[in-house]
Order: structure tokens, then sequence, then C-alpha cells
């Protein structure tokens, strides 16, 4: 009896906003959520879900529905993109980055696979809970599809920017 009281008045300290958890900490550093506060962010933590991963496992594979985004908390992802004849590595990542957020906007396949490094924790947070973050909380879903928004056009424009160098350089053959 002294554990379940113990434990309930653990969360209603988190819900109050009096207490951080160690999820909340990790999802405080994470861009899309770092303007919430501290209610917010135990609103945000009580949809996320613990997924562990062994070396090798894959948390998604390309070409796939995407379903949700995913935050490292321990560990680190390898996402690679197919070729024509194999698999190379496109990104490593590591506690404290995401990965997937696109999945939050719509369903359309994954454009890689990520796989674990090593024994590997995350926390995902997938597209049917924010969509219902959205009608329990319009004011909060709002907030982070803002963040979200201003992540995917930075990182847009950081891909055009790469994409276009070299263009106008001379560097491809004239005919």
């Amino acid at each position: 009896m002294a554990d379940t009281a113990k434990y309930f008045f653990s969360r209603l300290r988190r819900i109050f906003g009096v207490e951080k958890s160690e999820i909340v900490q990790i999802l405080g550093k994470v861009p899309i959520f770092s303007d919430l506060n501290l209610v917010e962010l135990n609103k945000i933590e009580n949809i996320t879900h613990e997924r562990e991963y062994m070396d090798g496992e894959r948390i998604f594979q390309e070409k796939e529905p995407g379903a949700g985004m995913y935050i490292i908390w321990s560990g680190s992802i390898k996402l690679l993109k197919r070729t024509d004849s194999r698999e190379i590595e496109i990104a490593t990542m590591y506690p404290g980055d995401f990965f997937g957020e696109i999945a939050l906007l719509d369903e359309a396949p994954r454009s890689a696979s990520a796989v674990a490094v090593g024994k590997t924790k995350i926390l995902g947070f997938y597209r049917p809970d924010f969509l219902g973050l959205f009608k329990r909380d319009p004011r909060l879903g709002s907030k982070v599809l803002f963040q979200l928004s201003q992540i995917i056009a930075k990182r847009l424009r950081a891909a055009t920017e790469t994409a276009s160098e070299g263009v106008g350089d001379g560097s491809k053959a004239k005919s």
C-alpha cells in the first residue's frame, strides 16, 4: 500500500509540474518540445512509448508506412538507404537525437531504414497519439506542430543548400 501511495504522489508531483522524470528531462532537450513548460512536457511524456532494441535490430524499414518519430534515450541508431546493390549509411544518431518526424504529418513510406547500434533505448511519439493530442489540447498540439514545422523547414533549407553546392561552379561537364 505504501508503494502505491508513493507512486500516486510521485505522479501527482509530475502532473502538476513539481517534479521532472527522466523522460521529461530528455523531452525538454528535444527541439520539438524545447518551448514547452513542465506541465506540457508531462502531457507529452504520457503519450510516449519506451522501446528497447538489440544490436542490429530494425526500428523501421525503408518504404514501410511511417508511424511516428523516435527520440534516442541511450545507444545509437544508423539510418540506412538502399541503393541498387546494397544499403549505405546516411547518418548515425546518438542520445538526444530524434528521427522519423515527418511520419507525424503523414503516413508516406519511410525514406530510409533505422537500425540499432548496440543495445538502444528509444522513446516513440506516434502519429495517432499526436493527433489525439490535438483533440484534447489544441493549444499544446499547435505548439508542437509549430516547432516541428520550424525544424522541417530548417532541414529542408540545409538539404537544398547541400544539393545546390557545385551547381554553376563549372564542375559539371558542358555539352
